[in-house]
């Protein structure tokens, strides 16, 4: 069922009517049916507006805004009840420690024998880029920084 879907047929992000009718009720958001669904979550949590592509909040939310969504609906959400609210917009966007670019742990692609840890700390162009054991390296490196 898509997790935004609301019995009377309309779209908790949106606040409009579903755009798939009644077959919204079992569009699945990982099976992308709506353009609206993608990786991107939207949180209200104490004092702050969440979007994050990595799953529930380690901060208890006072209320979910948008669940799997896109990107670009993400963003609208966010700034739209920041804006309303008066509250900071805040992502789980990530700096990577090799170039320093940002970006979202969503941009990888999933491959077996990765863990997430190095998708947290390295873009997908460095992970990509960088051998096993410089990988290995950075990440005793990262660990031993953060205690």
């Amino acid at each position: 069922m898509c997790l935004n879907f609301i019995e009377d047929g309309y779209c908790h992000a949106t606040g409009e009517k579903c755009i798939l009718g009644s077959r919204g009720a079992r569009a699945r958001n990982e099976q992308r049916q709506c353009e609206l669904h993608g990786e991107f979550d939207v949180w209200l949590t104490n004092g702050k507006v969440l979007m994050t592509d990595l799953g529930f909040p380690p901060d208890e939310p006072v209320q979910s805004i948008g669940l799997g969504v896109s990107e670009v609906v993400a963003s609208r959400l966010a700034a739209e009840r920041s804006k309303r609210l008066g509250v900071p917009v805040t992502t789980s966007q990530r700096r990577c420690i090799e170039c320093g670019c940002l970006y979202w742990v969503s941009n990888h692609a999933r491959s077996p024998g990765l863990t997430r840890r190095e998708y947290v700390i390295f873009c997908p162009a460095c992970l990509g880029k960088a051998g096993r054991p410089e990988i290995e390296r950075r990440l005793v490196e990262n660990r031993h920084w953060c205690g």
